[in-house]
């Protein structure tokens, strides 16, 4: 018995210089040639939820939209201004002058929301060979048994709103900031923000295939 502590005793002092061993490999740099012998023994099974402004029932958060003016998305088109006239047209020589800049605009979708889940895709790497040069790629796949889910995606309504001021001067308020006005009709529009068009997606997308990304110089015909 007493031979036995000694023995574990030793073997423990052992492992214990072991692990205290100062250990270190220093990184080396590789060339294409030398990433084209490394190779994976498995891939990751990738799951992805986005959620934008709902509940975890997939449903319009009132708590995160209670002032509507956060829940907007406004796109700004290069040179879209506004001051309240119209271009100039001569009529005989057809040129045109234009009026002068006035307020930006802005394509403000209201009410924006949604819930994608993407419960399955695969990642892996793969080669891909081109003029009998092997490329090392990055691929995507899909299994059409495990669609992509859309649940209340879009926006309440669409608008076009013009800043208070022109050329974005001292106190002006931006048009995807202006005040909510809910429209008191009936249907799909009832206690929405006033606008001239909305969306709203529920369904399945079912995917299948594969998408292969990788890299290649200039000489490339698809670079």
């Amino acid at each position: 018995m007493k031979n036995y502590k000694n023995l574990l005793g030793k073997l423990f002092m052992v492992i214990g210089c072991l692990s205290l061993s100062p250990f270190a490999i220093s990184m080396e740099r590789l060339d294409d040639v030398g990433l084209q012998q490394i190779t994976g023994q498995a891939g990751a099974d990738l799951s992805l939820k986005i959620n934008l402004n709902h509940t975890s029932a997939s449903i319009l958060d009132t708590t995160v939209c209670s002032d509507l003016r956060f829940c907007r998305l406004g796109i700004s088109l290069n040179n879209r201004y506004h001051d309240g006239t119209q271009d100039t047209i001569n009529a005989a020589t057809g040129v045109i002058t234009p009026s002068p800049t006035g307020k930006k605009q802005w394509l403000v979708f209201k009410g924006i929301q949604g819930t994608i889940d993407i419960p399955y895709i695969g990642l892996d790497g793969e080669d891909i060979t081109y003029a009998s040069t092997p490329h090392a790629a990055i691929k995507l796949s899909f299994d059409p048994n495990k669609p992509i889910q859309f649940k209340n995606v879009g926006f309440e309504s669409l608008s076009i709103e013009t800043d208070t001021v022109a050329a974005e001067g001292t106190g002006n308020i931006p048009g995807y900031l202006t005040p909510a006005t809910l429209y008191g009709g009936i249907g799909f529009d009832a206690n929405k923000e006033i606008g001239f068009i909305g969306m709203k997606m529920t369904g399945n997308l079912s995917l299948t295939g594969n998408i292969k990304i990788f890299s290649c110089g200039d000489s490339h015909p698809r670079c």
